[in-house]
C-alpha cells in the first residue's frame, strides 16, 4: 500500500503543477444588457462619448455670450436655427436673426460671468448628429449696478454637417444656502 501511495502523491502534485490556467467565464456586461424601462423611450438611450471639439464649440459660445462679442460665433450655426429658451419661447428662424436676439437679450446687462460645471458631448447611437450638454451658473450684472444669477442647462445639437441646428435651454434659481 505503502508502494502505491508514493507515485499516486507524485501524479497529484505533477497535476497540480500544471501551467495552464483555470477555464473562466468572462463576468457579464451589464452597461449593456437589455433592461426594461418603465416608459419608452421616444429619442434614445444608447449614447456613447463623442469628441470634446463640439464642447469646446459650446463653451467657447458661452465665452462669447460672456464677453459681448456674438458675431466670432457665427459660423459655427446652421443657416437655419431653433432655439427653445428657457422661458419656453420657441425661436426658428436664421443665424443671423437668432443672434441679433441673443445679443438684444445680452445687451440688458453690463456684465455677464459664467460657470460651468458639467460639458460633455454625446453621440445617439444610429443618427448623425452631436448633443453637448452643458450645466453651469451665470451671473448677470444689470446697467443699475444689480446682479442676478441663474442656473443653466442647455442641450445643443450639432448637425450632420458639424454646425449647430437646435438649442434647447432650462434655467432654475439658485436654493439660497442656509
Amino acid at each position: 500500500m505503502k508502494s502505491l501511495l508514493l507515485p499516486c502523491l507524485g501524479i497529484l502534485l505533477f497535476s497540480a503543477c500544471n501551467n495552464k490556467p483555470a477555464a473562466t467565464t468572462p463576468p457579464k456586461d451589464t452597461t449593456t444588457a437589455s433592461i426594461d424601462l418603465p416608459y419608452p423611450i421616444n429619442y434614445s438611450s444608447d449614447f456613447e462619448i463623442a469628441d470634446k471639439k463640439y464642447v469646446k464649440s459650446v463653451l467657447e459660445l458661452w465665452k462669447d455670450y460672456q464677453d459681448n462679442t456674438l458675431q466670432n460665433g457665427l459660423s459655427k450655426f446652421a443657416d437655419t436655427v431653433t432655439f427653445k429658451t428657457a422661458s419656453g419661447t420657441v425661436i426658428k428662424n436664421t443665424k443671423d436673426s437668432v443672434t441679433a436676439m441673443v445679443a438684444a437679450q445680452r445687451s440688458k446687462f453690463s456684465s455677464v460671468a459664467h460657470s460651468i460645471d458639467v460639458a460633455l458631448a454625446l453621440h445617439p447611437k444610429g443618427k448623425d448628429e452631436i448633443w453637448v450638454c452643458v450645466w453651469g451658473k451665470e451671473v448677470d450684472a444689470m446697467k443699475d449696478g444689480k446682479k442676478d444669477s441663474v442656473l443653466l442647462n442647455e442641450n445643443w445639437m450639432f448637425d450632420k454637417n458639424g454646425k449647430i441646428a437646435y438649442l434647447e435651454q432650462y434655467a432654475a434659481k439658485e436654493v439660497a444656502k442656509h
